[in-house]
């Protein structure tokens, strides 16, 4: 049976801002009570001395709990573990001498919302799962007392608050015991990957916090400049939003924001304004540049030990992928070429204006550097590998795209071949130096059309306007006639996936991709070839208009004198924009989900795999993998080797290519 355990604390540290390693080793936090169940007897709790007394037997309640987590079979269940573990380790281990538990028997209930793709909050989750909810009594107490970092909170706690914390932590065992009763395990392989998954967090990577201090430094000194610049000239501080929309809009420039795009639209388009208010605008630019926040993020999140742990989430995306958390390594600027060594050199003599000189704009610079501050341990060094093209091959193969799939096989430019297509040009005709706008014709066509993507996902890639809107209808035809296989694989699983909200009892399947749907409870489930599921909670087929009705650009859809029609959409329940909404999806979406949750399964296999043969994960971004591996230890060759070795059988004639590289800092 497990144990399922929450704790509650108080600290100075903010844990919204630092993340669950930073605050429980900060030297004020410490538990104010612990509350536990096993399998389904009675919820046991402590009460943390140091922090007051309450009537119960709480030292020979901890007495038990001690006994029990030192069994080697005994799991313990959290919901979003990366805290309990934290706290455990940090404060439990090292402060109180409470045993050590192995990572490979911690469980965590929010693993299992994120798997379902339900809300990963427990608060959030109880209402899908019909479950009463938290007790509201707990945002008061913890407010109150919790949150040391507030003027307003207390450290003395009545024995009446106590006892309500401790009821507080107890409903919510009760809460997480029925999340884990009503979703069950994880099954078997993603268990194994969400155990590599937490593990590689805890692990975490190491941050170079002094270089992320001197080039913060740089960052604050130019933003002090472009202050005292823009107050010299306007009166204002740029970051006085309605004051500078006013003060432009008295030298006739009325602007609706001061977001970067509008600004570089503005600066960059046919009628862009001049003397002073242009002036104006580039500093207020510049100044939006000059942001500390990621750096500030890094330091705050960053251990004792100079490493930042719980940076990502697993299955924080429907189709498995990780989404980033903390400072969002998955976000980090790319770099612009230039060795990373060179850059962090560079950036570590302090200088703007040094800065300014070489590459242009300080700013710009500090910003391409932000992966470099990811850093190797000590005698280690980071080795990298990519899946070149993989979304593109992915679908390529599982839509039986025969021209396209022999393409890959044959390591053929796909975006030049592409733009060929596209334009009606033999092949072999387009290179990047001979016809750069056609090959970039073809490279958008991929990144826009292969999800069922017309106009406006074209938009989305290229707002150059070089082509009219009915030039661009036109390319996404001639991209559609070119993959009939593709548009086929649209089709087909909105019509299955249809079938199988109307017939819950049925399996329906796709013979040329071996996808298939079926209704599983309250979940319309997308069954991948090698068995893994995609999850569509509380899904119906409801009315709604076409995604040609746009009542905000056509004119006739805005007087309501179009021709447009309601149509059966399917829907289901998500955690979208902040909130749980009903959202619908259709067939390109749909193969977008297959493809990128089959892409991931590649990438887990890789990790597992890499892992498994020595080399330290510390970081999967989207369809990298990224290692901390021992100087003498490995090579380039061989990481790419086990990148390009395809493990399962339903991918083993696909054409995987891994682009590996190694060096100190992250890259890429």
């Amino acid at each position: 049976m497990t144990i399922v355990l929450d704790f509650e604390t108080r600290s100075e540290a903010d844990l919204t801002k630092v993340g669950a390693w930073s605050y429980s080793e900060h030297p004020s936090t410490e538990i104010i009570c612990a509350s536990w169940a096993v399998g389904d007897s009675p919820i046991y709790n402590w009460l943390n001395p140091a922090v007051g007394k309450i009537n119960g037997r709480h030292e020979d309640n901890l007495f038990s709990l001690m006994e029990l987590v030192q069994c080697k079979h005994q799991l313990i269940e959290a919901h979003n573990a990366a805290f309990e573990v934290s706290i455990w380790e940090n404060i439990g281990v090292k402060c109180l001498g409470w045993p050590e538990i192995p990572l490979d028997r911690w469980r965590d209930s929010m693993a299992l919302a994120c798997y379902y793709a339900l809300p990963a909050a427990l608060d959030r989750l109880c209402g899908p799962l019909g479950l009463p909810g938290k007790d509201p009594e707990g945002g008061r107490l913890i407010t109150k007392y919790s949150k040391l970092h507030l003027k307003t909170s207390k450290i003395e706690i009545p024995p009446e608050d106590l006892a309500k914390f401790v009821k507080y932590c107890d409903r919510d065992v009760h809460l997480e015991r029925q999340v884990g009763n009503f979703l069950g395990l994880l099954p078997e392989p993603e268990e194994d990957i969400w155990l590599h998954d937490f593990k590689v967090a805890h692990r975490g990577m190491r941050l170079d916090r002094s270089g992320i201090v001197g080039a913060r430094r740089i960052v604050e000194d130019r933003a002090a400049d472009l202050e005292d610049e823009f107050k010299e000239m306007t009166g204002l501080k740029p970051g006085q939003r309605d004051k500078v929309l006013d003060w432009l809009a008295e030298r006739g420039l009325e602007m609706e924001n001061l977001q970067k795009d509008t600004i570089d639209d503005l600066l960059d388009g046919p009628d862009s304004p001049q003397g002073e208010v242009r002036k104006a605008l580039n500093i207020r630019r510049r100044y939006a540049r000059a942001s500390t926040k990621k750096m500030d993020a890094m330091i705050r999140h960053c251990g004792n030990d100079g490493r930042a742990r719980w940076q990502t989430r697993y299955h924080g995306a429907a189709t498995g992928r990780n989404t980033g958390s903390g400072f969002q390594p998955l976000n980090l600027t790319r770099g612009d070429g230039v060795d990373p060594d060179q850059m962090v050199s560079d950036i570590n003599h302090g200088s703007a204006k040094f800065l300014d000189a070489l590459y242009g704009d300080a700013m710009e610079a500090v910003g391409n550097a932000s992966r470099h501050w990811i850093t190797a341990s000590e005698g280690s060094r980071i080795i990298a590998g990519d899946f070149a093209s993989i979304e593109a091959i992915v679908l390529a193969f599982v839509a039986r795209e025969e021209w396209k799939m022999q393409a890959f096989i044959d390591g053929e430019l796909i975006y030049e071949r592409m733009g060929e297509k596209i334009h009606g040009l033999p092949t072999g005709t387009i290179t990047k130096k001979s016809h750069p706008l056609e090959r970039q014709d073809g490279k958008t066509g991929e990144l826009a059309f292969g999800y069922q993507g017309a106009l406006g996902a074209w938009r989305n890639f290229d707002d150059s306007d070089r082509h009219t809107d009915g030039r661009v209808i036109k390319i996404c035809r001639a991209w559609r006639d070119e993959h009939p296989m593709t548009v086929d694989l649209w089709h087909n699983l909105q019509e299955l996936a249809f079938d199988a909200v109307i017939y819950p009892d049925k399996l329906f399947w796709d013979e040329v991709s071996g996808i298939s749907f079926e209704r599983v409870d309250g979940w319309l489930t997308m069954i991948l070839p090698n068995g893994k599921r995609l999850w569509y909670w509380a899904p119906d087929i409801r009315l709604g208009m076409p995604p040609w009705h746009k009542p905000k650009e056509r004119e006739d859809c805005m007087n309501g004198e179009c021709d447009c029609e309601p149509v059966p959409k399917l829907t289901y329940m998500s955690h979208k924009e902040g909130r749980w909404q009903r959202v619908h999806t259709y067939g390109g979406k749909l193969t977008e989900n297959a493809v990128q949750a089959m892409s991931r399964e590649i990438l887990k296999l890789a990790e597992l795999a890499a892992e498994k043969a020595g080399y330290p994960v510390i970081l999967s971004v989207y369809d990298e993998v990224v290692c901390d591996v021992p100087n003498g230890y490995g090579s380039v060759e061989e990481f790419q080797e086990i990148m390009e070795t395809r493990t399962a059988k339903w991918y083993r004639n696909w054409p995987i290519r891994g682009e590996v590289w190694e060096g100190e800092r992250y890259r890429k």
